[in-house]
């Protein structure tokens, strides 16, 4: 095939991804969204019509696999019939769907590679950049507000978490380093392996020519490839009894296919085993390829000390991961920079847009407890709340001895005195001491229904009629039972300052999701609208208050202005005082029915206590009875006659 021939194949390919059906990849962000709520309407009336939930549910589904779509799998019929329903499913769903398609014909073109736009199509990045500015300015435009009265925006939420970069950055390298330190106390050694996918996977070739094995797969393809690779050399581990922990980097190349890196340590003896499992799973594709240097598939370094640390050979992938911040290494040339000479301050915005587009994780520790506890943990630094709850619950001493130790270790930041608490590396999960206390919410708001059943449960449902679980605390065992710590206090409720500065939200459908664990209900709204639309009709002064509570669908009418200018009030202003705060008399009376709940939970949490305290005392008790009646059997001193018929039952 002639390099003219290839270059039109390659063009049809491109050209293919854009249509999904119905659906066409190269249409605009209003166009998904009218169509998106086309699809789910469509979906509803058919359900609705057809009356019978399973041919319902079939029929959605033919209509998402002619999108080219993947279906929701784990959920129920009910569960899953109303998320094809919804029109925030199918506009999240094509937006992924869209955003992928247009970068993988980026990539078939030979757009995305280091003489174009390295890592990510400069046509993805600047999707990514206008995806991060909307998703900043709503983050500016939704308050959180707490039981005790305490508001913030969450972009200043986000900024105190890991979404924050540096902390991000700074949690993994303390993890790495001190992981390292409890490895060199315990006599392990580490091994620093890269494993690249075969050559199929690549569309351009090292040197940026266009690469004619590639066979059309997209990285998601590739990084399936290297999990299948990991999970073969993880199960191969556990039969031949190899302990193995450490931490995965998935990076991209220059032409967006992901490689991995593996900082692991091990037993020493077992080292040699280690590496030739991993280096027959590598190189056992297309073995062809690999003939001449089986480096450029799958390449073991061995951590010299003498030229480094673990987190040393490892901090440069992390920076240029997460925000290409580092601390430039004295006497190493062109530390700032990647592997294909460019600065990491601009590599790692594009290396983000990537694994943001193909839904790539780029961390991942193995064989090491869970850093789930490690952060819940860091939450209890109130001692009051914490004393306080130990005074309701009275948790056993040996279960709050083993909390006390694990929260001093968490909250000094030491990593490595946590990693021993928990029992040390290479333990299945089930062995720690400490898991996360997962709850689901109870309620007894009349409107908890589910929308497909129409029934109502006490357990506070989301919006597609599921039970909501959220991590509350931790669950620390013991020999005598199993005791519950609340870590997370707070209770937030969220609102929009407005329509901020020309923002749209009916086009931010996704980010607008109820991920905070609160159900985001449209009855008020729709009733406020209603009221407001009977009191215009009656006349505009009586609407005036209600104007601040619709969304504006025209501007004020001259007549309007004209009054609002000679009061001296300016538009603004004029909507905060159609729309003022609650009063602080019913916020008062909301934090002190909050903190009623409160202790009410906390005296039922007691009660459950004593009682199975009782239990446990009589059961005791007549263990104990039993017992002492056998021995007098047996010394003679009791008949079997004297005792009672059912003692022994």
């Amino acid at each position: 095939m002639t390099s003219h021939a290839a270059f039109i194949d390659r063009q049809a390919l491109a050209d293919s991804l854009l249509n999904c059906g119905p659906w066409k990849c190269c249409s605009d962000d209003q166009a998904l969204i009218d169509h998106a709520t086309a699809q789910a309407r469509a979906i509803e009336l058919e359900a609705a019509s057809l009356g019978d939930p399973v041919y319902a549910l079939q029929r959605a589904r033919r209509r998402v696999a002619l999108h080219c779509l993947p279906l929701p799998t784990g959920h129920s019929t009910a569960g899953e019939l109303l998320r094809l329903a919804c029109p925030m499913w199918w506009r999240r769903q094509l937006r992924r769907l869209t955003s992928r398609r247009r970068e993988q014909r980026q990539r078939i073109l030979g757009r995305t590679q280091k003489r174009a736009g390295i890592y990510v199509s400069n046509e993805g990045y600047r999707r990514r950049i206008d995806q991060t500015t909307r998703n900043a300015r709503l983050l500016e435009a939704i308050t959180a507000t707490n039981q005790d009265g305490d508001q913030y925006t969450l972009a200043e939420l986000a900024e105190l978490g890991l979404a924050n970069p540096e902390f991000r950055r700074a949690e993994l390298m303390l993890r790495i380093a001190d992981t390292e330190r409890e490895a060199d106390r315990a006599g392990h050694c580490g091994m620093f392996y890269t494993i690249t996918t075969p050559s199929r996977f690549h569309p351009v070739r090292q040197n940026a020519s266009i690469n004619h094995k590639y066979a059309g797969a997209n990285p998601r393809e590739a990084q399936a490839y290297l999990q299948n690779l990991w999970a073969k050399a993880r199960a191969k581990f556990k039969r031949d009894g190899l302990g193995i922990y450490g931490i995965r980097v998935a990076e991209p190349h220059h032409d967006g296919t992901p490689h991995w890196h593996l900082l692991i340590w091990m037993r020493p003896e077992d080292e040699p085993k280690v590496t030739s499992i991993l280096r027959r799973y590598s190189l056992e594709d297309s073995p062809g390829e690999v003939k001449r240097n089986t480096n450029v598939r799958f390449k073991p370094v061995a951590i010299d000390r003498s030229k480094g640390s673990a987190a040393g050979y490892v901090a440069k992938y992390v920076a240029k991961n997460i925000n290409g911040k580092q601390h430039t290494r004295q006497g190493v040339p062109s530390d700032n920079l990647d592997h294909y000479g460019q600065p990491l301050e601009t590599s790692a915005p594009r290396i983000e847009a990537w694994a943001a587009c193909w839904g790539i994780r780029q961390f991942q520790f193995v064989g090491l407890p869970s850093v789930t506890v490690w952060r819940e943990l860091r939450r209890l630094k109130d001692e009051q709340r914490l004393a306080d709850w130990e005074a309701a619950t009275r948790p056993e001493p040996e279960a709050a001895a083993i909390l006390g130790e694990l929260r001093q270790a968490a909250n000094a930041g030491a990593w490595d005195k946590y990693l021993h608490l928990m029992g040390g590396p290479m333990q299945p999960r089930d062995a720690a001491p400490i898991r996360p206390w997962r709850v689901v919410r109870q309620t007894v708001d009349a409107a908890n229904i589910n929308p497909m059943t129409g029934e109502w449960s006490s357990d506070t449902l989301g919006r597609y009629g599921e039970p909501m679980a959220g991590i509350w605390g931790l669950v620390v065992s013991s020999q005598l039972g199993e005791t519950e710590y609340l870590t997370r206090y707070y209770r937030w409720t969220f609102e929009r300052k407005g329509e901020a500065a020309g923002f749209d939200f009916k086009r931010v459908g996704e980010a607008a999701a109820p991920w905070t664990g609160v159900i985001n209900c449209t009855h008020s709204a729709i009733k406020h609208e209603r009221e407001a639309r009977e009191l215009a009709a009656k006349g505009p002064l009586k609407a005036f208050r209600y104007m601040g509570e619709l969304k504006p669908k025209r501007p004020l009418w001259p007549w309007e202005k004209s009054i609002l200018f000679e009061r001296g009030v300016t538009e603004s202003e004029w909507f905060r005082r159609m729309c003022p705060p609650l009063p602080r008399e019913q916020v008062n009376r909301i934090q002190q029915q909050a903190k009623v709940d409160a202790h009410q939970c906390r005296i039922d949490s007691v009660r459950r206590r004593l009682e199975h305290e009782d239990r446990e005392r009589l059961r005791a008790s007549l263990d104990e009875g039993r017992e002492l009646v056998l021995d007098w059997l047996l010394d003679g001193e009791l008949s079997l006659a004297d005792i009672p018929p059912g003692v022994f039952a």
